[in-house]
């Protein structure tokens, strides 16, 4: 359908041309950002690493949460669930010494929390797990520390412990490192 430019209304011409320079502004600013372009390689708007992006953010978030209330140790385990979870996802992409300063911040906010709470099981069994993915020689101690709860409500984590620690004895027993495809 077309329009007769000579009896449309004023307000009709107007929007007509409003919409028409949008359009061509819109494609004019695409244009001048760069659209096609390069840019600095592992940064967010080229994607960088996928699991950074994903964890970073939250790690912040629970470190400030953290750092509103030093005294809390919900919201210190907190910090070390997100690290935890950030070196599951980094371990299980095959990423395994990228993974290990995540388990080792995470043993650290663990530890703090721990030091607050010494009754919070899941707390002593996520530190003891990290500890043996992050090759510390202190995860057998921690790996039995954890067993020794005989928290319950914990029952298939224990269980996964004491696998684990069965292969950390059995390599240290052999000189093989222990290995595990899911923490």
């Amino acid at each position: 359908m077309a329009i007769n430019k000579k009896s449309a209304p004023l307000w009709t011409k107007i929007v007509i041309v409003f919409v028409a320079v949008t359009f061509v502004a819109s494609i004019a600013l695409v244009g001048f950002s760069g659209f096609g372009t390069t840019s600095n390689p592992g940064s967010p708007t080229t994607g960088g690493d996928p699991i950074t992006l994903q964890y970073q953010p939250q790690v912040e978030a629970a470190l400030a949460a953290s750092k509103a209330d030093p005294t809390s140790a919900p919201l210190l385990a907190n910090v070390g669930h997100v690290y935890y979870e950030w070196a599951v996802a980094e371990y299980e992409s095959g990423a395994i010494d990228a993974s290990r300063p995540h388990w080792l911040a995470a043993v650290a906010y663990y530890d703090q929390a721990i030091a607050i709470n010494p009754t919070d099981n899941v707390a002593i069994g996520n530190k003891s797990f990290a500890l043996a993915y992050a090759g510390s020689p202190d995860a057998e101690a921690a790996l039995k520390a954890f067993i020794a709860t005989e928290d319950p409500t914990l029952a298939p984590q224990i269980a996964n412990a004491q696998e684990l620690l069965a292969q950390i004895q059995s390599s240290a027993a052999t000189g093989s490192t222990a290995t595990s495809s899911t923490p």
